[in-house]
């Protein structure tokens, strides 16, 4: 059986969606469902075979891996679901109090990076979970990243949005690439043809969901109180392939985050 990380977020589902209408078979392999952050550590701490991880997790531990070809979750521009919200412009942040979700590793360093290197403040840094309870009911400013983003988009408390996609496209002009796919290399060595069988049923179930907008978004959308053309603009915004002005980006954003740049495919699975 393999073991496949899943995240349960609406950004994820088109990639997922094949199987998640029946249309794509699930047999041989066991989807485990968390937080980005949580796959990142089961799949490094060899729990998970497959998963879906931030790119900030793969440039780290890109020794451990084989990424699977022409998936990511990726923005041109904005993304609409990494926000950096804020009770005051961003250049008044210096010392202020930052909450960042324990929940993504990729958006906090891109906002580190945005903050500290692009505007030049310092603030001062605290971890939250929503699931725990731990944010404060008046954050000066805060990270939040997937359908909580959706949640508290229009919240009056934070006049001031950023968008992460968007600040970086600015800056690089060039999409962002907030979470890929990967194997473990010893699991490829150990169950080569499971792994290779999975990675073809990735693609047809990613190619089922971006031809499913409509029905994903009836059903998704609801579930997050957003009408079904915001949701369908949303999806729309994203890009779920992996192509070389992603490698590019990816690149680019191991540059600031003073980490090795090394691209290793699965070989062999289209």
């Amino acid at each position: 059986m393999l073991k496949v990380g899943k995240i349960e977020y609406l950004n994820t589902v088109p990639v997922y969606y094949g199987f998640l209408s029946k249309k794509v078979s699930p047999e041989g392999v066991e989807f485990v469902e968390d937080v980005p952050s949580e796959l990142n550590r089961m799949i490094r701490d060899r729990e998970l075979d497959v998963s879906v991880v931030s790119s900030y997790e793969y440039l780290k531990n890109s020794e451990n891996y084989l990424l699977l070809p022409d998936v990511s979750i990726s923005a041109e521009c904005k993304v609409a679901s990494v926000l950096f919200l804020s009770a005051v412009p961003v250049h008044q942040l210096h010392e202020k109090d930052v909450w960042i979700t324990k929940s993504s590793m990729t958006s906090r360093e891109l906002l580190k990076f945005l903050l500290n290197s692009v505007y030049g403040v310092k603030p001062k840094y605290y971890y939250y979970s929503l699931k725990d309870g731990n944010l404060p009911k008046k954050p000066t400013a805060l990270l939040v990243i997937g359908d909580d983003a959706f949640r508290l988009l229009s919240s009056r408390q934070f006049p001031f949005k950023y968008d992460l996609a968007q600040e970086w496209f600015n800056l690089f002009k060039l999409p962002f690439v907030f979470a890929v796919w990967v194997a473990r290399a010893d699991s490829f060595k150990r169950k080569r043809k499971e792994v290779l069988s999975f990675c073809r049923k990735l693609l047809t179930s990613r190619d089922i969901g971006e031809n499913s907008y409509e029905e994903i978004c009836s059903e998704y959308g609801k579930r997050l109180g957003i009408s079904p053309s915001r949701c369908r603009e949303y999806l729309e915004n994203l890009n779920f392939h992996l192509g070389e002005r992603e490698i590019k980006s990816m690149q680019r954003f191991s540059e600031v985050v003073n980490l090795p740049f090394s691209v290793k495919f699965l070989p062999a699975c289209p």
